[in-house]
């Protein structure tokens, strides 16, 4: 009897020895701010860089010499989140948001203003100053201006703040605070993000509201009662923000935190889910709408927190902005223009 009990013991034991692990990472903070043991990942530890078949420009080399990229899927994925979260340097709302954007949004033809996410290109706009592409930077809505509403812009959190709300978990949603402290709270560091903040009219912010994203073609709209379409211009810069709000908070605030399946609709309501909550939406939207310049000049800013003209820079970057081929290379779907292939 007792040489069956251990055969049993044994058996068990190493039935769950090898047992897989799930896709989706387990969440590493909990909603009060207290952290989980973090189980030993001897693969993760001893990750040494390589650029694979990558020919990474000279100027990222340094940002992302300790990745691996030989590795894919769900390993490409934790060593990316790993990295913009650990060179992340979260700043204020006002003013330092206030003071990226000018710079960030510069719109290119005319430094004097920004360009608003969502716009419509002039020859639709006409007169609808709501629709307008560029305002002069000094119209913010900041209580400083004595222009109707309309005609002022402000800051879009893109990820919607209260979409990465998951009453179960007792989440909070993201958050800012108007004043010059550096936020410490997680829901006020995603809040703060410049990563997702792009400078937006008055009045299509409110238009937008904390609507999903949702597959449509022409310019930005109000799909039904519930949706946004963020216009054919604007939809690969969308996709490429909700990646990287995914990879950098998921694990946060009591996991899943921002999953790309709050903030958008799947194209397909059965199989539109893939691995680990990435929808097809944004991997569709990121290989049809190629990378702008405004996205890159927005990723050189807070990528570069050593250039002291950069007062406000967050430090890390969005790596589906440097290569949108690595969303590929992490959930597959429509593969993408490759910016460092050799």
């Amino acid at each position: 009897m007792r040489k069956t009990l251990l055969l049993l013991m044994g058996v068990t034991i190493f039935a769950t020895s090898c047992t897989k692990d799930p896709i989706i990472t387990e969440p590493t903070e909990k909603p009060d701010g207290g952290t989980k043991p973090k189980p030993e990942d001897p693969e993760e530890e001893n990750i040494v860089g390589n650029t694979g078949d990558y020919a990474i420009p000279a100027a990222y080399l340094q940002y992302y010499a300790k990745v691996d990229f030989t590795k894919d899927g769900m390993q490409l994925k934790k060593q990316l989140a790993k990295l913009v979260k650990e060179t992340h340097k979260p700043q204020s709302y006002t003013p330092g948001i206030w003071f990226a954007s000018e710079f960030t949004d510069e719109d290119p033809e005319n430094k004097d203003n920004v360009l608003q996410i969502y716009s419509w290109p002039d020859r639709d706009a006409k007169d609808d100053i709501t629709k307008k592409r560029s305002v002069n930077k000094e119209h913010k809505n900041n209580n400083t201006s004595s222009l109707p509403v309309t005609s002022l812009w402000e800051r879009e959190h893109v990820f919607a703040k209260a979409l990465a709300v998951d009453k179960p978990k007792n989440q909070k949603a993201l958050n800012t605070t108007y004043s010059e402290d550096k936020p410490t709270a997680i829901e006020d560091i995603a809040g703060h993000d410049a990563h997702h903040l792009r400078a937006i009219n008055r009045s299509t912010n409110s238009s937008r509201s904390n609507r999903k994203f949702v597959d449509g073609t022409g310019n930005s709209k109000t799909v039904g009662k519930e949706y946004w379409y963020p216009g054919d211009e604007w939809r690969g810069d969308v996709a490429r923000m909700m990646m990287y709000m995914h990879i950098r908070y998921e694990n946060e605030n009591g996991g899943g935190y921002t999953k790309a399946s709050k903030a958008g609709m799947p194209i397909d309501s059965k199989n539109g889910l893939l691995s680990d909550e990435m929808i097809d939406l944004f991997l569709k939207w990121n290989a049809e709408d190629k990378v702008s310049e405004i996205e890159k000049r927005r990723n050189e800013y807070h990528g570069n927190p050593n250039n002291p003209v950069y007062k406000y820079s967050q430090g890390n970057r969005n790596p589906f902005i440097d290569n949108p081929e690595l969303a590929y290379r992490i959930w597959g779907g429509p593969k993408p223009v490759n910016n460092w292939g050799k």
